[in-house]
């Protein structure tokens, strides 16, 4: 049994057994409720006050048998109180160091400030990729998601101290999350002074706030509210290019995805063309475009065009044939 378990249960019992002198006493004498309490209380505490007035035979035989059950019941459940608490903090101190240590191994992981609803389907989507991820929530809101397996570092996500726990020298790219648009936005700030070449993707949940969350260093901002709009009209006016949307995004459902592969130094793709290196070989994937330097993205390649390192293909596939096709693109294996 976990030590928070034994310290409900310890005082689980300790209330029984006040519940159950206050019981006896009310039935076997005239006393009040509050009186039968009382003399439970200081009966199995041995404090040994002076015998009340109209306590009866009965009332004797009982408080002999709740000297004898209840001051060992009491005793062993203090014991194990006491014990649990302490459990728990070194429990904690244990586990909040295993986690510094953790995180002070990880390099080009992912940072979620603000587990909420967004960073919970957030941080389930990274893991579910086989890569590491560290949450930021408050004290108040971690528990569910440390049960749940997550690197949970508890703190607030605007202190610079507390991104430097997270790691974010080495992160590959951070989320700010948080309910809050002046806190994504001093979020950003700080994240992007302490790490320029992270990738960050803010939440905006007021229009007014997108232009501000890039001029401080955000990569991409996304509004729920005129996301989740835009893809409610699409459903209405274009369902069947929003049934392909929501296909190519059903990764846990389905073992096909859209992904986003970089051509590492030294490559076997590099200088190859698409048609060589990826749809004439054995990948088995469908390349829907081809971003290259400068950000220019060609959509449709043909099978002539050039592929050089530093460039971002935009693939369909099985997930294993994506791997394959990854580890082909990158031999340096940074996913």
């Amino acid at each position: 049994m976990n030590p928070k378990n034994k310290l409900i249960g310890a005082s689980v019992a300790i209330v029984v057994i006040l519940g159950f002198g206050t019981l006896g006493y009310k039935l076997l004498t005239e006393w009040t409720w509050f009186e039968s309490f009382y003399f439970t209380l200081i009966t199995i505490t041995t404090i040994g006050y002076t015998e009340p007035a109209g306590l009866t035979e009965n009332g004797r035989y009982f408080g002999t048998l709740l000297i004898v059950v209840g001051v060992g019941t009491l005793g062993y459940a203090l014991s194990v109180a006491v014990q649990s608490v302490v459990s728990l903090e070194i429990v904690s101190s244990l586990g909040k160091r295993r986690l510094m240590t953790e995180i002070q191994e990880l390099e080009n992981h992912y940072i979620v400030c603000g587990a909420g609803r967004v960073g919970r389907r957030i941080g389930q989507e990274i893991t579910a990729r086989g890569l590491d991820c560290v949450l930021i929530e408050t004290e108040d809101q971690a528990e569910p998601f440390e049960s749940d397996g997550y690197r949970v570092l508890k703190g607030d996500a605007t202190k610079e101290e507390v991104l430097k726990s997270a790691g974010i020298e080495r992160a590959r790219g951070i989320v700010c999350a948080v309910s809050s648009d002046p806190e994504n936005l001093y979020i950003t700030l700080t994240a992007r002074d302490l790490n320029p070449d992270i990738h960050i993707v803010a939440r905006a949940n007021e229009e007014s706030v997108i232009p501000r969350l890039t001029r401080a260093g955000a990569d991409k901002v996304v509004s729920p509210v005129i996301t989740g709009s835009r893809q409610m009209a699409q459903m209405l006016l274009k369902p069947a290019v929003a049934d392909f949307m929501e296909l190519a995004s059903m990764a846990d459902k389905l073992d096909l995805e859209l992904d986003q592969i970089e051509i590492g130094p030294g490559s076997g793709l590099a200088g190859s063309s698409v048609g060589d290196g990826i749809i004439g070989s054995s990948h088995d994937v469908i390349v829907i475009a081809v971003q290259g330097s400068g950000s220019n993205v060609t959509f449709n390649p043909g099978s002539d065009r050039t592929l050089a390192s530093g460039d971002i293909l935009i693939v369909m596939g099985k997930r294993n044939n994506l791997k394959n096709l990854r580890r082909t693109a990158d031999p340096s294996g940074v996913p």
